[in-house]
């Protein structure tokens, strides 16, 4: 009665009062209820309530999803569920145990592992300043870090700021952070794409297949608006990422993007992307922006995450129903990135010869083939 979602029919006067089905507690911090609505009502005037709702309840947020027809479920989010950083991925010993279509990155709010696919997929990272949006460069990259090693996924790096991916570029198939040495970059990586098309093509491949003569490639951008907006040839480089984002799935070829700034404006490739993060935002209006309509109405209040370096790498992500969940990155400091390029450089098959160039020692099968090119 007291969020209005109780409705008194006219002619008779009764009150119809939602009925609740079933109270589930995934964790001490989330519960999930299950409700059949009134007569008449849709999941939107739910959704429009579920701030009430929350404040009815004590809440910290309520995000509204629609289970099947007259039936809402409400994730309610009681207390924070992250009260402590999550330690860094383990990197694996050996290449088999690795699964590019589930990639680990952290935790989300019920306790699970937070994983997300690479294959076929482009990626896109938003936050503001601060909100940890580099753990979701560095904490996927160890959890592949034995493809890396052995010469099935290439990392391509651009660096417009010169300062985040620096620290890892010994990791970089190719890595750039002058102007035009990112756009020959990305034109290297736009036609290391089409030559994958034309094999394919004389081979009557459809798929993509991970092996050292085709390896997974992932071109990672660290400020997106700094090469769309800002930054010199940014046309030239707009064209090159629609190319990879309608192109690339069949190929191997997928982008990582990091973004503090979602609008059109300065972002307009946004919906190339197929996997979308939001972290602490600084507008209302970014949560919609970086996971679609209706996204912070239903609970995806990424604006409302506190300006603090202990809520860095909480932000959303949607799930296929569309409801927002809250999640966490791992994280990775100095050290553990210095233990990823370590253990991608001096791993098997590899010695380094100098302070960006490497150098195969093994020819046979057993090992990875081709060399590492550092740009920059």
């Amino acid at each position: 009665m007291a969020v209005d979602l109780a409705p008194t029919k006219r002619r008779t006067g009764v009150t119809q009062i939602p009925r609740v089905l079933r109270v589930l507690s995934y964790s001490p911090s989330i519960d999930t209820v299950m409700v059949r609505m009134a007569p008449g009502q849709s999941v939107k005037v739910w959704e429009d309530k579920a701030e009430i709702i929350a404040d009815a309840l004590g809440a910290i947020r309520v995000a509204v999803e629609r289970i099947r027809p007259q039936v809402v479920g409400l994730v309610i989010e009681r207390s924070e569920p992250f009260t402590e950083i999550l330690d860094a991925p383990v990197m694996p010993a050996d290449s088999s145990t690795v699964d590019l279509s589930a990639v680990y990155l952290g935790e989300d709010e019920y306790g699970a592992d937070w994983s997300e696919s690479l294959i076929g997929q482009h990626w896109l990272i938003a936050g503001a300043t601060g909100a940890g949006k580099a753990s979701l460069i560095w904490a996927p990259l160890r959890s592949i870090a034995p493809l890396i090693r052995d010469g099935l996924v290439r990392v391509w790096m651009v660096d417009p700021k010169r300062m985040e991916l620096a620290r890892g570029r010994d990791v970089a198939y190719q890595y750039a952070s002058e102007p035009d040495e990112i756009v020959r970059l990305i034109d290297d990586f736009v036609e290391d794409c089409r030559a994958t098309q034309r094999r394919h093509a004389a081979d009557s491949k459809a798929k993509f297949a991970m092996s050292r003569q085709t390896p997974f490639n992932l071109l990672v951008l660290d400020e997106i608006a700094a090469l769309l907006s800002f930054g010199k040839n940014n046309r030239e480089i707009r064209k090159a990422l629609e190319e990879i984002g309608t192109q690339g799935r069949a190929t191997g070829h997928s982008i990582l993007g990091e973004v503090q700034e979602p609008s059109k404006d300065v972002l307009p490739i946004r919906d190339l992307f197929t996997v979308r993060v939001c972290l602490r935002v600084t507008s209302a209006a970014h949560p919609d922006m970086v996971l679609g309509d209706g996204a912070r109405l239903r609970g995806a209040a990424a604006d409302e995450i506190p300006n603090d370096p202990s809520t860095a790498g909480i932000g959303f992500k949607i799930r296929t129903s569309r409801v927002p969940v809250r999640v966490r990155a791992a994280y990775v400091d100095d050290a553990e990135i210095a233990q990823l390029v370590r253990y991608v450089t001096t791993g098997f098959g590899f010695r380094v010869i100098q302070n960006d160039k490497f150098d195969d020692l093994d020819n046979d099968d057993d090992g990875p083939t081709g060399s590492i090119r550092v740009v920059g």
